[in-house]
């Protein structure tokens, strides 16, 4: 990857989010907001400039403790950590409006964005959730908890471009979910330390769902199917680093049918996603480092 788009993704860093399983990923649809930074964008592309934006929103982090003090885990239960991680946003994203990042206990695990709150929800009990499906293959308490962390980083990612694509309207074809999906796994592996595996541990919990649902699948539900997800960010994955990550091939995880179209994927899913988000990333004054997820 050359040196531009290495800043890139530098800058670009934590924009959004692979959920896995949630009915409720974006409840609804807006109304109408941003159709003229919409067409501005457009034209702008088509002229070859930079479109320039006006920040008018931030990212508001609201934590409601948690009221069962017996959870199995802890993970997300850091509202300081949580805080950083809102700040640095901050400084990178341009937005039209506010957007509440609300971290809550529900009914039943579940993450969505509502667009016409312009609210993204990760509900507590989504990390207990986790924690049960991935305790069945993991035993080690820290990798546990690592993975806990790595699927519900992956999720507040899609969430959060879910939130992206609403306050900019930026032009998706084909499924959103699809999209943010994509987008989730980039920011994961160019943006993140240790987001490969973090981008890895998100495609597991996929393929642990698919093998619990296998006569449950919903073909007309927005969501591809969990196998296809799976296979989607091991694909990327691998087309980012074929070296680092034939072993993938190797053991079988990724066929070899699928391996040979993953870089050309790859590069094309990036550069798209690069055009699209450019317009709405501050100017970085200076290299940020790769973000840690404590």
């Amino acid at each position: 990857m050359n040196c531009d788009i290495h800043r890139f993704w530098l800058g670009v860093l934590l924009i959004a989010v692979v959920v896995a399983s949630s009915p409720a990923c974006r409840r609804g649809t807006a109304g109408t907001n941003q159709t003229n930074a919409a067409n501005q964008n457009a034209n702008s592309q088509a002229s070859g400039t930079r479109p320039s934006f006006e920040d008018k929103g931030d990212l508001k982090l609201q934590y409601h403790p948690r009221k069962d003090s017996n959870s199995p885990t802890k993970v997300g239960s850091n509202p300081e950590a949580l805080g950083k991680l809102i700040a640095e946003l901050n400084e990178r994203l341009i937005l039209p409006f506010d957007i509440v990042i609300s971290f809550e206990d529900c009914d039943q695990p579940d993450a969505s964005y509502d667009p016409e709150a312009h609210q993204v929800t990760i509900c507590h009990q989504l990390f207990d959730a986790y924690h049960d499906l991935l305790k069945t293959k993991i035993k080690d308490k820290k990798k546990l908890d690592d993975a806990i962390k790595a699927t519900t980083a992956a999720v507040f990612f899609h969430e959060l471009g879910h939130g992206l694509v609403d306050a900019w309207k930026i032009p998706i074809t084909g499924r959103e979910e699809d999209a943010v999906d994509q987008l989730s796994t980039l920011v994961l592996i160019e943006g993140t330390e240790d987001g490969e595996q973090m981008a890895l541990a998100g495609a597991i919990s996929f393929k642990l769902y698919a093998d619990l649902d296998q006569t449950q699948r919903i073909y007309w539900d927005e969501h591809s199917l969990d196998e296809q997800r799976f296979f989607d960010t091991v694909c990327l994955v691998y087309g980012h680093d074929e070296k680092k990550y034939a072993y993938l091939v190797d053991d079988g995880t990724l066929p070899e049918e699928r391996a040979v179209l993953c870089p050309d994927d790859y590069q094309r899913v990036s550069r798209a996603w690069r055009q699209l988000l450019g317009p709405y990333l501050k100017q970085p004054t200076q290299t940020r480092p790769k973000l840690k997820f404590r």
